[in-house]
């Protein structure tokens, strides 16, 4: 049988072996990786509820948000070329063009003047992004807010992701077929190509009237040709303009359009000698300076 002493010594023994194991590093690591593997994993929120509290992913919400953007936009420049095509000039009021945004989208002028404007549109579910969309050439495109994206006349751009290059995957090759025609991108398409062709040819006819001032001011007559001062550019796609005729006092002009044959709108500015008709309705306008067309 053990002594008395011996049993105290082998009871004090115990916790220091333990207490020993209890500092050992490697067994201090083992319970670290244990901890850590059993607290969960923290997990990214993906959904939230949008303005009408309908659950949606994020990337829902944000595409819905550049939608509508878009959508406005596009509404912007189509009420400011109507109200150029009959004033003469751009308005940075909305309201005064029947344009409302919305409780959601927020619409603000980067720019204007009569040779043009630039806007940008940001909805209040996407944060640190927006469209722009700009006409004319008054100053230079804008760029977006993250992505520093500029798009073509007309055409609203945004810092949506989905217009992010992605990677392509290779497929296999299929049978040659005759090949489908593409739909259209509506947010590709210029918005001054789907105006209403009389609109077009109003505002080109309009700032035929710039630049004919500025061609007397420095010549002492107004251009016989649109040539002569380099016009070409200000045209909108399919619009042609004739000056048919010009002095150094008046000058009259008409402009076609393709999609609108058979018919035209006509100007007239200053004393002019014979006042222009139009083609098919011999439509003439009461007052100079003002655009007039066929229905």
């Amino acid at each position: 049988m053990l002594s008395a002493s011996l049993w105290r010594g082998l009871l004090m023994t115990v916790p220091l072996v333990s207490a020993c194991n209890e500092l050992d590093p490697r067994r201090i690591a083992a319970r670290r990786v244990a901890d850590t593997a059993a607290e969960p994993a923290p997990t990214e929120v993906t959904e939230a509820r949008d303005s009408n509290g309908n659950r949606r992913t994020k990337s829902e919400i944000e595409a819905a948000g550049f939608t509508e953007i878009r959508r406005i936009l596009r509404r912007l420049a189509a009420a400011e070329q109507t109200y150029f095509a009959e004033n003469g000039t751009y308005t940075d009021d909305p309201s005064v063009i029947g344009v409302n945004p919305g409780k959601n989208t927020s619409i603000r002028f980067l720019w204007i003047s009569r040779e043009g404007w630039a806007a940008s549109g940001t909805h209040r579910e996407v944060e640190g992004k927006d469209c722009v969309i700009y006409v004319g050439q008054g100053q230079a495109p804008p760029t977006t807010l993250k992505y520093v994206r500029s798009g073509g006349e007309g055409v609203p751009v945004c810092d949506d992701s989905s217009a992010r290059p992605r990677a392509v995957a290779r497929e296999k090759p299929k049978p040659r077929q005759e090949p489908e025609p593409e739909p259209v991108d509506e947010d590709t398409v210029s918005v001054l190509d789907v105006l209403d062709p009389r609109v077009v040819m109003k505002v080109d006819l309009r700032n035929l009237i710039a630049s004919q001032e500025s061609y007397f001011a420095n010549q002492g007559v107004y251009a016989r040709r649109t040539q002569t001062f380099g016009l070409h550019y200000l045209w909108h796609r399919d619009v042609r303009v004739r000056i048919l005729s010009a002095d150094d006092r008046s000058w009259a002009a008409e402009a076609t359009h393709a999609r609108f044959p058979g018919k035209s709108c006509v100007i007239w500015y200053g004393p002019a000698a014979q006042r222009p008709a139009t083609d098919a309705q011999r439509r003439q306008a009461n007052q100079s300076g003002e655009p007039v067309c066929d229905d």
